[in-house]
């Protein structure tokens, strides 16, 4: 009996999926989280975030999708940063995939380290403003992501590594926009 009841659950369960309208997650909240990204090739792009709330799990087959909410890049204020490590620069431009190395299964090839980049404000006494966990990848660059509630203003961007000196930025930048970017490398 229990057999026939699955078998009519499933059955009712596939010809709601073909015959029901198919409805998209809206991008109107947003979500404060720890961290994301976005991936597009191909003609496909996938956008993901850490740290959110899990609101339901659905599964047909092997195909599985978690709810949550999702944080739209037009929320977000980016900023491209390029800095080295010393101890892990190998020459060229490049570093050490450190992170890959240790957990090659949850890192890709081009992961270096953790770094924790700061903002501050730009008058004394330089208080703190947020603070942003990213991947720094072997040839330098991070992408960090801060919220938009994060005022349009002049900020000194940190640079804190568990090994290495803290580094600031040698001016206060202008983040009036949305993107920003700053190399640490150059003179």
């Amino acid at each position: 009996m229990k057999i026939i009841y699955r078998i009519l659950i499933i059955m009712a369960g596939s010809w709601l999926i073909e015959t029901s309208p198919i409805y998209c997650q809206s991008l109107s909240p947003a979500a404060i989280t720890t961290d994301g990204g976005y991936y597009n090739a191909g003609g496909s792009s996938l956008s993901w975030t850490l740290g959110e709330t899990c609101h339901s799990t659905l599964q047909a087959g092997n195909i599985i999708l978690t709810q949550g909410e999702q944080q739209p890049y037009i929320n977000l204020r980016l900023l491209n940063l390029k800095a080295f490590i010393e101890g892990f620069y190998i020459g060229g431009g490049q570093m050490t995939a450190v992170l890959h190395n240790n957990d090659p299964l949850n890192y890709p090839p081009n992961s270096c380290d953790v770094v924790s980049v700061e903002l501050h404000n730009s008058g004394s006494p330089y208080g703190f403003v947020i603070s942003k966990n990213v991947v720094l990848l072997t040839d330098g660059s991070a992408l960090v992501q801060f919220p938009n509630t994060v005022p349009q203003d002049s900020y000194y961007i940190v640079l804190r590594h568990r090994n290495s000196i803290e580094t600031w930025s040698k001016v206060p930048l202008l983040f009036n926009g949305n993107i920003l970017s700053f190399d640490f490398t150059a003179p």
